[in-house]
């Protein structure tokens, strides 16, 4: 239950040297530094620096190499394989990054094909929308020009409401049955039509069509519609063979993509440097920072600096009452990777301990007694075994998949301890029960594991009172609880089996709800107050009840897994031969696939979730602050910065 001491580091050197220290502090890896804007530093004539406030030419490198590295990635023929392991380069190499390749040579390039991709995709989308509005028209086999040519007949292209169609025909009919219309394509509610009448009636068959909504033609007919739409796609071919050429540039652009990862994951941590510096204090002649260290660290940060830097003045203090340094855990490497359990919910404070230790043993217990199922934890060990082996993982990542692989152990012994293996396909005899024939054995199993679990809660709780110095607290508020609780439980348990102890554990109880009543409120100033308080905080053991029942989820999930197996190996019994053998082994990985990943998810959340409501609820507060150092953070290579 280790959470690392702090020190807090003051450092004072140079101007001239503060970009050096700076880069030996992110090499190190070691220190978070403190924004001293939100500190109380009052020092004559220092200030804060200013570059900041302006965007430096970094950020604006930083900006063109994360487009170009977008870019390329977007437009790779080959995808980086998850089993690819990253490129390990010393600290000078990377410090060398920035003017050895061609980068910026190579994001103007792609700033050039990204321009005229997008170009030529405008104006095919334009293209696209023409050819629509065209294709309605196609019908109309005479152009604007050849209609001009015409000296005493006029005529009117455009469209009229569906509804109103047969009622024009009619009047134009009874006004001159000479006139020409012609319906040349119906869309959703409109109909496009084409009338042609003697100079004569253009007046009168233009009031007509008025009447009726008529909407003239917007588009420009130059030529035949169908022939305009036969040009159009000529064009948008053309553009087709364009695009493809700027892809194949870009293509052969990607052959650079290397280089420009490994000047992205460069430039990212020189402007981590860069925005670090407007946490610092200036005066007319050095500069001042202040950080956070472990003490684990601090005689490597003092090597550093006063090896290095001989003008450099630094001192290490122990936090004061009125600091919130960072939380760091340390654990054993069988604990280690359940931090990330506990600071997926919070980490603790610095005032409190560190509760993975008491989580780590629970958790994969928990999950084994809900996934059951041997070969499922065969698949757990295979698989979490050998993404650890052949992936490059980040850090909590990483730590989830050493979790599953821990987890995989009693996941075996539970599916031996109920006969589970592939939901029945091997028959396999239950070490202890098997849960679909007596689910109340593994329903008070899965009980009493909560009654432990909640009462090892309460423990911890103890546990801090006690190393707090308040001994009357943990008396008053643990054990108290203690003796209710374990009186209940003693009552329940005697009065089920004829055992003897009923009376006592009853007096037991009793002492214990008496002593809940009396203390809970003592916080209050008036004795009605103090007397509410205690009724209330005894009126909490109904809390502790519902509590103990949400441990009953050990045997709904373990069932619903099993049954779900079980239901795919019995669809395939049920399939006839010789059908049974060919749909059959598609049937079991599938079913059982869907089966791992639904059950091994719900398992993982539901024994987080029995974590931090039922277990953290008892004594667990939260709220630490993670530590985050000035540290060389990479995604495409890693930094050797030990040579």
């Amino acid at each position: 239950m280790a959470i690392v001491k702090m020190k807090k580091l003051t450092l004072a050197a140079p101007q001239g040297e503060r970009d050096k220290i700076l880069d030996a502090i992110q090499t190190s890896g070691c220190v978070e530094i403190v924004d001293l804007k939100d500190e109380d530093v009052n020092i004559e004539g220092a200030s804060f620096y200013e570059e900041g406030k302006a965007v430096s030419q970094t950020q604006i490198d930083y900006n063109h190499v994360k487009f170009t590295y977008d870019f390329l990635k977007s437009k790779a023929a080959e995808k980086e394989s998850l089993f690819s392991k990253r490129e390990i380069i010393s600290k000078k190499d990377f410090d060398s990054l920035e003017g050895k390749n061609n980068w910026n040579e190579v994001y103007l390039k792609a700033k050039d094909i990204e321009d005229l991709l997008n170009n030529k995709k405008n104006e095919k989308s334009k293209l696209a929308t023409q050819i629509e509005q065209y294709s309605q028209w196609t019908n109309l086999d005479v152009s604007e020009k050849e209609l001009s040519a015409l000296k005493k007949v006029s005529y009117f292209i455009g469209t009229i409401q569906k509804k109103y169609e047969t009622k024009l025909i009619d009047e134009l009919s009874e006004l001159d049955d000479k006139i020409y219309m012609e319906k040349i394509a119906e869309k959703q509610q409109d109909v496009s039509i084409f009338i042609l009448c003697h100079n004569d009636r253009k007046n009168d068959v233009s009031e007509i069509l008025k009447k009726y909504g008529y909407m003239k033609l917007n588009l420009e007919i130059h030529d035949k519609p169908r022939d305009i739409v036969e040009e159009l796609n000529s064009e948008i071919i053309k553009i087709d063979k364009e695009i493809e050429e700027l892809n194949s540039n870009a293509l052969e652009l990607c052959k650079s993509i290397k280089d420009v990862e490994k000047t992205y994951d460069y430039l990212s941590n020189k402007l981590e440097v860069e925005n670090s510096i407007s946490s610092l204090i200036k005066t007319q002649k050095t500069f001042i920072l202040n950080g956070w260290v472990t003490v684990d660290n601090e005689e490597k940060i003092k090597n550093i600096i006063e090896g290095n830097f001989k003008d450099a003045y630094l001192i290490f203090e122990g936090p004061t009452e009125d600091d919130n340094p960072p939380v760091v855990l340390k654990n054993n490497a069988f604990v280690e990777p359940f931090e990330a359990i506990t600071s997926m919910y919070a980490l603790p404070l610095q005032t409190e301990i560190d509760p993975t230790p008491v989580v780590a043993p629970f958790y994969i217990l928990f999950f084994g007694m809900m996934m059951a199922d041997i070969g499922y934890g065969i698949l757990l060990a295979v698989i979490g075994i050998f993404m650890l082996k052949k992936m490059d993982l980040k850090d909590d990542i990483r730590k989830i998949i050493k979790i599953l692989v821990y987890c995989s152990i009693p996941t075996m012994i539970f599916g031996w301890l109920y006969g589970g293996f592939f939901g029945g396909i091997i028959p396999v005899k239950p070490l202890w029960v098997n849960p679909v024939d007596d689910p109340m054995a593994v329903l008070m199993a899965s009980l009493a594991i909560g009654v432990i679990h909640l009462d090892t809660g309460l423990g911890v709780k103890a546990y801090e009172l006690i190393k707090s110095r308040k001994y009357l607290d943990a008396l008053m508020d643990v054990g108290s609880w203690y003796a209710l609780l374990g009186g209940l439980v003693w009552m329940f348990i005697a009065k089920q089996n004829n055992l003897p102890g009923f009376h006592g554990a009853s007096i037991f109880a009793i002492v214990g709800a008496i002593a809940i009543v009396l203390t809970a409120g003592r916080s209050s100033k008036s004795i009605g107050g103090k007397l509410v308080g205690g009724l209330y905080s005894l009126y909490g053991v109904t809390g502790y009840l519902g509590d103990t029942l949400s441990y009953s989820r050990l045997l709904a999930l373990g069932l619903s897994s099993g049954l779900i197996g079980w239901a795919f190996n019995l669809l395939i019994d049920l399939i006839p031969a010789p059908g049974k053998y060919i749909a059959g082994p598609f049937i079991f990985v599938i079913g059982h696939t869907f089966n791992f990943l639904i059950g091994g998810l719900g398992t993982f959340v539901h024994s987080c979730r029995l974590i931090y409501l039922e277990f953290f609820g008892k004594f667990y507060e939260g709220g630490g602050k993670v530590f985050t150092p000035l540290k060389i953070n990479t995604k495409f290579v890693k930094v050797n910065t030990e040579g």
